[in-house]
């Protein structure tokens, strides 16, 4: 609404000053000294006010001051519950601090406490979305976590702005949960600690063990020995093994610092985990732990943790903490593991960015049978008695389930076919003795760009074959390129081969984190003859590695029931990247027997046709993230982060999404994205339509052939106003006719035009045709939808499945094809790659360059409807019965 904002109340913080008697209240009073935070930060307030009543204050920090708005039944963390948030004053930044009681006679007077509080992270700029009416963002608090969005509603027509009411909504993501409002919340989690509340040196002696001394300036980590069975005995402690970035943290009188186990520091790449860890109630201390990234159902991993390292967002990571070797002048690292992990978990309640990695002290095999069962990677055996000690010894033990392993980088050989870079990288590790061992190709699991990086950075290290290389098996491929040793990548693999090399190794990414001397391991399969590969005759040429295939679909692994053990997990199927997107739980079923990754293939076999229809066009989507057969959810724009290739626009406030090339369709995937619907225009000129859009569907009744010779007549219709059209299968029972245009006329021509076309169609046959949506005259008739043709409307794009059974394909046809025996059943993801293989020509050929101007069209009321003019449709009265 024009005007609109000026209406509103002025949310100032002159206004907070005003309402305020700083010699009563004991809030704080507007100041420029206010202290900011490395990170901006939230809180939430729970504010039990005498005549408003009980309200939670939700405060974003922004530009100095805490944008307010009060939120009368509380945050949720249920994106089902669309929370009334009203906009308020804004408060000083020294709000955040305060709890207690406003006295009577002041201004909100009642009890005041802390909620919630933390870091938040805007995802679109957050002055433009105050002014439009959109705020995006991501919370990491002890309670609240994840994507939120704030949402303007626009006053009722008639009523005067008195209040700046918004909606406060939870997106989408791996926080969300069914039913957890504020009061569910409360009662399951602890609040946050308070912000100031520094602890002081103790002068009692915190456990056994413990010496008064210095945090130490340096300090290597304790690492685990590989092992290929669980250890046997008692006081062992199990833990996940988890999948991601050792760090080390120091923290000393509010600053922080973050190194990685090779000694990099890390404390400018991870702002979010610094501000996090800057919040414990702690003087000083020593942390260690592991970074990881978490997917949408919380399960780890390794390349999604690369992905968000590589686009510095570290807010939507998880830090989790497994020792403590100091705290408050006690130095710990004498003190038995078990007292170590007692005083850290004491340390906070471990909601938000920051998690605490519990263990279970139950038998270590069972516990690592439990892991596997669940398709974790593997658990570490910790034993519970010992003290921390830098480097790897017998009380750390990692015991894996499934292949997993980081390897060095030794060469790699030219690609073939239409693939860019490398074909396949070829790898091999250390054993204790320091003998260099080769360990077979990794060829799959590689992005465009990661292939075009990696081969950036191996032709830097170009070198000769390294000296006494062990080889067990076939003789090495003589096209190898052979680079120094210095690269570390992370892998999976189906099993060893018999002959030390593994089997299927997939590329999950570089390990930067670590240093190629660090790659050490025992020989695989030791029985194994070696030879030292120098001492082959030049020039001999052996077999050449073959490039693994694609890795086969994991089948589905039953959940246990919780345990101790269980903190994170490892996802159970691995993240494949696929044209530069990651693709998190590609066996996930869309349809039966119809995956995210099926889906995404289907996307690589049909881009060149579908991309024209969909390619920088307003979309709409659906959305099934539990399959075509679950819930669905039609959406026009980001409700958060999307992953690369698909973009949030809007135009005249209307909004939309788009994709530009392949990566978007794969991207859409990616988020279950079943069904495409598109504007009919372009993003290059939004408000001028290309094409309109008839969409023939048929009521109750009504056969299919009925539909087909509806469409030819309609055609024919078409035909004699001088418009071509073209028609596809809806993927339902309909069919649609297109008509392409020059985008020369706007939506209010185009618009018109659609109506007075259906309605003089709907006129003449009102036995077979009607042109109004009305469900109760729809049985034995056929709807010919118009209202697709609108600025903001849109309709199924070629080439687009439906969240159908069948998966169901809408498919572009040649008017041969529209015949009684049309079957559009038989058009579906499975069957269309195959049906474009086999066509020799386009069934919509000359479609792209039709460029036609809409005819004047009479309508009964004498008005005519034009493309070149902008008119006014009147038409007659339909007659009333006798």
């Amino acid at each position: 609404m024009p005007g609109a904002a000026t209406r509103r109340k002025d949310t100032s913080i002159s206004t907070y000053r005003a309402k305020r008697d700083f010699t009563v209240t004991a809030e704080p009073a507007p100041s420029r000294r206010g202290k900011r935070s490395p990170l901006p930060i939230f809180v939430v307030q729970k504010h039990q006010a005498h005549r408003a009543g009980l309200h939670w204050d939700f405060r974003l920090e922004h530009n100095g001051v805490l944008l307010s708005w009060a939120v009368r039944k509380g945050p949720s963390l249920d994106p089902s519950d669309k929370r009334i948030a009203v906009h308020v004053e804004d408060h000083p930044l020294d709000y955040a601090g305060f709890q207690g009681t406003i006295p009577e006679g002041q201004y909100g007077a009642g009890a005041v406490e802390t909620w919630d509080r933390g870091t938040w992270q805007p995802l679109n700029d957050p002055d433009t979305g105050l002014r439009d009416g959109e705020l995006k963002f991501t919370l990491a608090g002890t309670r609240l976590n994840g994507k939120f969005t704030l949402v303007r509603l626009r006053p009722r027509p008639g009523r005067s702005a008195r209040q700046d009411n918004w909606l406060l909504i939870k997106g989408h993501d791996a926080e969300e949960r069914a039913g957890a409002n504020a009061e569910a919340l409360e009662a399951a989690t602890k609040p946050p600690s308070a912000p100031s509340a520094k602890a002081a040196p103790s002068a009692d002696r915190p456990a056994t063990g413990a010496k008064r001394g210095k945090l130490p300036p340096k300090q290597s980590p304790q690492l685990a020995a590989v092992t290929e069975e669980a250890p046997e005995g008692e006081n062992w402690l199990t833990e996940i093994k988890f999948d991601g970035y050792r760090l080390l943290v120091w923290i000393e009188n509010g600053t922080v610092r973050i190194v990685t186990r090779n000694g990099l520091d890390w404390t400018d790449r991870l702002p979010a985990i610094a501000q996090a860890v800057s919040g414990l109630a702690v003087g000083s201390a020593l942390l260690d732990g592991e970074l990881v990234a978490l997917d949408a159902e919380g399960l780890s991993s390794f390349p999604a943790l690369q992905e968000a390292l590589s686009a510095g967002r570290d807010q939507t990571l998880f830090y989790y903490l497994f020792d403590l070797l100091h705290l408050n002048g006690w130095d710990l690292r004498a003190v038995p593991l078990k007292e170590r992990k007692q005083l850290l978990r004491g340390l906070d309640s471990w909601r938000g960015i920051l998690r605490y990695s519990d263990h279970s002290e139950d038998d270590p095999a069972r516990m690592r049978r439990e892991a596997c069962r669940m398709g974790l990677e593997g658990v570490i055996c910790k034993q519970g008695d010992a003290p921390y000690s830098a480097g790897r010894g017998p009380t750390w033990l990692k015991v894996k389930c499934r292949g997993r392993e980081e390897f060095i980088v030794l060469g790699w050989t030219p690609p073939r076919g239409s693939r860019m870079g490398l074909g396949a990288l070829h790898l091999g590790y250390y054993d204790p003795s320091g003998a260099l061992h080769y360990a077979g190709g990794a060829g799959s699991g590689f992005s465009d760009d990661e292939l075009a990086t990696l081969r950036k950075k191996l032709d830097r290290l170009a070198a000769g074959r390294p000296h006494a290389l062990h080889v067990a098996g076939e003789r090495l491929d003589p096209r190898i390129n052979w680079v120094r040793p210095e690269l570390v990548v992370e892998t999976s693999f189906i099993s060893w081969s018999g002959a030390g090399r593994v089997r299927q190794a997939v590329y999950l990414g570089l390990r930067d984190d670590k240093a190629a001397k660090d790659v050490v391991r025992p020989v695989a399969d030791p029985k194994a003859e070696r030879h030292a590969e120098d001492d082959l005759a030049p020039g001999r040429r052996g077999p050449v590695v073959a490039v693994p295939p694609r890795r086969p679909a994991r089948q589905p692994v039953k959940r246990a029931q919780a345990a101790a053990i269980v903190t994170a997990r490892a996802p159970k199927a691995q993240a494949e990247i696929i044209e530069g997107v990651t693709l998190t739980h590609p066996d996930r079923e869309l349809w039966p027997g119809i995956t995210k990754r099926h889906l995404a293939e289907y996307w690589r076999a049909v881009a060149p046709h579908a991309l024209p229809g969909l390619a920088h066009r307003p979309l709409a989507i659906v959305r099934c993230p539990e399959g075509a057969a679950g819930e669905q959810f039609f959406q026009k724009h980001a409700h958060g982060a999307l992953p690369p290739g698909i973009r949030d626009e809007s135009f005249m406030k209307a909004p939309y999404l788009a994709i530009d090339d392949l990566q978007g369709l794969v991207a859409m995937a990616q988020i279950s994205a079943v069904e495409l619907h598109a504007w009919g225009s372009t993003e290059a000129d939004p408000a001028s339509p290309d094409q309109i859009v008839l969409d023939l569907d048929p009521g109750e009744g009504v056969g299919f052939p009925d539909v087909v010779k509806a469409a030819l007549d309609i055609r024919d219709r078409l035909d004699a106003l001088g418009l071509v059209s073209f028609c596809r299968t809806t993927g339902g029972k309909g069919l649609h006719l297109v008509v392409p245009l020059a985008p020369a006329d706007t939506w209010d021509v185009v618009k018109p035009f659609c109506k007075a076309f259906a309605e003089s169609v709907s006129r003449e046959q009102p036995d077979r045709f009607l042109s109004t949506v009305k469900k109760a005259d729809r049985r034995g008739r056929i709807l010919i939808d118009w209202l697709r043709n609108g600025m903001g409307a849109t309709a199924i794009a070629s080439f687009c499945p439906r969240a159908r059974p069948g998966a169901t394909v809408a498919t572009p046809l040649a008017w041969e094809e529209v015949t009684r025996r049309l079957d559009p059943g038989s058009f579906t993801l499975r069957t269309v790659p195959d049906r474009l293989a086999r066509q020799r020509s386009d069934p919509w050929q000359g479609f792209a360059e039709r460029r036609q101007r809409l005819p004047k069209i009479s309508t009964p009321g004498g008005t005519t409807v034009s493309g070149a003019t902008k008119t006014s449709i009147v038409t007659a009265r339909p007659p009333r019965r006798r």
